[in-house]
């Protein structure tokens, strides 16, 4: 996303603006781990801007510098071999005990370990509902957390509020707990503080959908001032 974009947002409704862009990075990133070309572009100094406004939008600045700092210290090659590694370690159950399985199935429950069921039924819904799809080359079920974070943004930016309101309720349920454990399992990591930023979107998200809903309503009442 270009500066440019980032001040039109700013003007147009910063809350959303903040939310639709963080949503749609962090889907990228617990979707598959970062490149070696995404490390670069995202440390470069338009990359780092637009991480430290969306740290800046969501409050949550500590998380965005903790990114950036990491992005920066390591030979982009390096880096990139390395966030595959946690990546996996993480994200992918190799360990079980260590694993922080990023499906909401997987934080229902009692034993929090069954996946699949009633949560990808309903995200299932969801995508109808939103007209989208996953693609053919992706082997995640739907309830996984980078394709609800897509949904989310869509949701936003098609001005869906009440699929967005919906998608956010459903993150508030199991994205605490998440970001709890990934926060004991890698701490000070890369990945503990995307879950900082991800907490704080959904935290911040409510507020974002009540901006958008009161700005529309104010819209709509000049146009009917207008038309009268």
């Amino acid at each position: 996303m270009s500066r440019d974009a980032i001040v039109e947002g700013r003007i147009a409704g910063p809350d959303s603006s903040a939310l639709i862009v963080a949503t749609e990075w962090l889907s990228g990133i617990f979707m598959a781990p970062m490149t070696s070309g995404q490390v670069v572009q995202t440390s470069a100094t338009p990359g780092q801007e637009v991480l430290s406004w969306m740290g800046e939008q969501l409050d949550v600045s500590a998380a965005a510098e903790a990114l950036c700092r990491i992005l920066d210290q390591d030979d982009p090659e390096k880096l990139a071999v390395h966030l595959q590694r946690r990546y996996t370690a993480l994200f992918e159950g190799i360990f079980r005990h260590r694993a922080v399985l990023p499906y909401e199935s997987a934080w229902q429950g009692q034993n929090g370990s069954t996946l699949g069921g009633e949560s990808v039924v309903e995200m299932k819904a969801v995508l109808r509902a939103l007209d989208l799809h996953v693609s053919n080359d992706c082997c995640e079920p739907p309830d996984h957390l980078a394709i609800e974070l897509a949904a989310l943004a869509a949701a936003l930016r098609d001005d869906r509020d009440t699929v967005a309101a919906d998608l956010v309720r459903r993150l508030q349920n199991w994205v605490p707990a998440f970001n709890e454990a990934l926060s004991r399992q890698d701490p000070d990591g890369f990945y503990a503080a995307a879950g900082d930023l991800l907490l704080a979107s959904i935290d911040k998200a409510p507020t974002a959908l009540v901006s958008v809903q009161h700005a529309t309503a104010s819209v709509n009442e000049q146009r009917e001032g207008a038309f009268a």
